[in-house]
């Protein structure tokens, strides 16, 4: 049997509810395919709607799966992704997700409520502290080796364990230290998360954590915003989503750490 807060639309409203969580998908979705960062507007809004912070994890990841699907198909009609980057690193970043969702299954939703706010503050100061770690020019591209390889396993953990923000190491590991476009980087970093997802998915379900309906109705918004993003990405760059993410990153960490 599925737990209270799983079985039971949270709020009273029926239409509240559902418009709230297309909304926050929608910018969630344009967010993740620009920069990232679009679970620190989807996770608060899950907890608010009156979902515990464990089940609000789960139930996120339905959100991106469609994000995912929708905006790497746009991307790889584009011509866009790198096949050969997210193959050499989705192996390691799909054990990573297992051991970090199964993590997340593990703890007290007491504790998840202030270690996810930290963690979302932490973001939020790295992005004001050192912004050129995610918008650095790129060199040449390099393939990945031991360190990347390594990299791509903590990610791993980090994304199945919580998600939010992954987007940002991402790109950080894509750009800074293999030397792919921005554009490039983007794309890999989109398809990667939709692979390790599909792992991390397994383990939420199986603990009985996602919340199937609300899950559906975020991603009805999320595959919006991820085709609009994932456009609009492939018009112009993501470094003016970066200060609007420093906003939303800081204000969520907030909202939760209280």
């Amino acid at each position: 049997m599925l737990p209270p807060e799983v079985a039971a639309w949270p709020l009273g409203d029926p239409i509240a509810g559902p418009v709230a969580l297309v909304l926050a998908g929608v910018l969630a979705g344009v967010a993740n395919t620009l920069a990232g960062g679009g679970s620190f507007v989807i996770l608060p809004i899950l907890i608010g709607l009156g979902l515990s912070p464990g089940v609000a994890n789960a139930t996120s990841r339905v959100g991106v799966l469609a994000h995912g699907s929708a905006a790497t198909i746009t991307f790889a009609r584009a011509r866009a992704v790198p096949t050969g980057l997210v193959l050499r690193v989705a192996p390691a970043m799909c054990v990573g997700a297992l051991l970090g969702a199964w993590l997340a299954t593990r703890l007290d939703d007491g504790l998840l409520r202030p270690l996810f706010g930290g963690i979302l503050v932490f973001w939020a100061v790295l992005l004001i502290v050192r912004p050129g770690r995610f918008i650095k020019p790129p060199e040449l591209p390099r393939t990945p080796g031991p360190l990347a390889q390594v990299l791509s396993l903590l990610i791993g953990v980090y994304g199945g364990f919580l998600q939010a923000g992954v987007g940002f190491p991402l790109m950080a590991l894509f750009v800074s230290l293999l030397g792919h476009p921005t554009l490039h980087a983007n794309a890999a970093k989109i398809a990667v998360v939709l692979i390790y997802t599909l792992m991390a998915m397994s383990v939420f379900m199986a603990a009985g954590q996602v919340a199937w309906r609300e899950g559906a109705i975020l991603a009805v918004g999320m595959i919006l915003g991820g085709v609009l993003g994932a456009r609009l990405h492939l018009r112009v760059g993501p470094g003016i989503v970066r200060w609007a993410m420093v906003i939303m990153v800081a204000i969520s960490g907030a909202a939760l750490l209280l």
